[in-house]
């Protein structure tokens, strides 16, 4: 990845100022003799991000549109995650045989792969990561959180560092240019595959695709973290060149961690570990044991030791955006489950509240996504359906419609009774104008109001 005195085309500087592309270009515009940032998005959009950039002489500018010659006259693409595979610019590129890589690929050509675990799946990648990442630093101090969680790797002053341990949350389109670059982290945990992000990608066998570069190009001495319980997962493990540890709620598995007399069991070698009761886990839901589980046998194969991993976990208190604890008002507890934006995200958070009556936000774009499922659980858990406005609305139960959040805030504090639980689980992609992050911190603000 020898960048010295080139032009470096970067695709998509990105809304956060953390994130992949703001990142890169923090990165790359020291270290190269031109950097092209092209963005559909306008100057105006990309203000506060242009400011950190404003002192960089070398840089090109090519907002709102993008050039075809800025895909044939470089050396170099840089993509940003949100910038699908499939645009016919980088196809361009690929033509011309110009190299492509997204941020993590780029961090991982210095850092390296031997101290790099990746944690990718459907769902439950954020706070499997960020279990793992409690783990792993309670035994190394120099252990460092970065991917798909809103910052980059590049952030951080560790690309230069191989003996830092880096926990990377990769989504499908990060693990993209992996293919290309044929290399797969050390430790990888595959959690689970549904269907996800139809509207970006052919088919789920296109998706699927992606998703296995978490561990297609791993070495023997690798090692595969598995969701035993997860059809696509276990069978495509089975085709894995890494060894493999399981992990399953309904099994015990001769090498990985699993359920057992109430315990959580990390077994190797013939021996087995009794890591944590449940009663000392603090998350709800079934999904978040799996996510235990799956952090239990990473952390375990990498070398921590169970009192260690004991402690991290007896003191998880989960995840902002992901099933969070708000507060409770007149007897009604608050959720923020924002981060859930597919049907199987929703379904998980509503069977996390088995005895008790919900009343739930959802709304917004289905990306293609089939929400019999999902229809099917809020009809035996939800008392009261608030739907924001949104293109596919109408395919969710009958329910009451509101404008805003605030409105739907509104409506839901007026409408549940003592002992309800009212949610923001939209299952779906929001309304354009606002991300999951913004709109959990909006609800947030708005309950903390009440």
């Amino acid at each position: 990845m020898d960048f010295l005195g080139k032009t470096v085309t970067l695709m998509g500087l990105g809304m956060y100022k953390t994130g992949s592309g703001v990142a890169a270009a923090r990165f790359l515009a020291p270290r190269v003799k031109k950097l092209i940032i092209t963005d559909t998005k306008s100057k105006k959009e990309l203000t506060g991000q242009i400011k950190l950039l404003q002192k960089y002489e070398n840089i090109v500018w090519r907002l709102g549109g993008h050039r075809e010659s800025d895909f044939v006259k470089t050396d170099w693409v840089i993509r940003n995650p949100d910038v699908p595979s499939s645009s016919s610019f980088l196809a361009l590129a690929r033509k011309h045989h110009v190299p492509i890589d997204n941020d993590i690929t780029l961090f991982l050509g210095f850092h390296g792969l031997e101290e790099a675990i990746g944690v990718t799946g459907t769902r439950g990648k954020t706070t499997t990561v960020h279990l793992i990442y409690e783990m792993l630093k309670r035994f190394d101090g120099a252990a460092f959180m970065a991917g798909n969680v809103g910052v980059s790797p590049l952030t951080q002053q560790a690309w230069f560092d191989p003996a830092r341990p880096a926990v990377l949350e990769l989504s499908s389109f990060l693990l993209h240019e992996f293919g290309t670059r044929k290399f797969s982290p050390h430790i990888a945990v595959f959690t689970n595959l549904y269907p996800d992000h139809l509207n970006k990608y052919a088919s789920l066998k296109e998706y699927a695709a992606d998703k296995e570069y978490i561990f297609a190009f791993q070495k023997e001495d690798d090692w595969l973290v598995a969701n035993a319980d997860d059809a696509h997962v276990c069978g495509a493990a089975r085709r894995a060149p890494a060894r493999v540890l399981w992990f399953s709620a309904r099994l015990a598995v001769k090498a990985g961690a699993y359920v057992k007399n109430g315990w959580i069991v990390f077994c190797f070698g013939g021996k087995e570990e009794r890591v944590i009761p449940l009663k000392e886990w603090q998350l709800r839901g079934q999904h978040n044991v799996y996510n235990l589980l799956g952090a239990v046998a990473a952390a375990r194969v990498y070398g921590v030791p169970v009192e260690l991993i004991r402690q991290a976990a007896r003191d998880f208190k989960g995840v902002p955006y992901r099933l969070e604890y708000v507060r409770t008002v007149d007897g009604v507890r608050y959720y923020n489950d924002s981060a859930a934006t597919s049907p199987e995200g929703a379904i998980a958070a509503l069977r996390s509240f088995p005895s008790q009556k919900i009343v739930l936000i959802s709304g917004g774009n289905s990306k293609g996504l089939d929400l019999a499922g999902l229809n099917k659980e809020i009809k035996k858990h939800v008392r009261v359906l608030i739907k924001m406005s949104g293109n596919v609305s109408a395919d969710l139960p009958t329910g009451v419609d509101v404008r805003d959040l605030k409105e739907a805030v509104e409506l839901a504090h007026s409408s549940a009774r003592k002992g309800d639980v009212v949610l923001l689980s939209p299952g779906l992609t929001w309304l354009p104008t606002i991300n999951e992050f913004k709109r959990g911190d909006e609800f947030k603000k708005l309950v903390s109001h009440l």
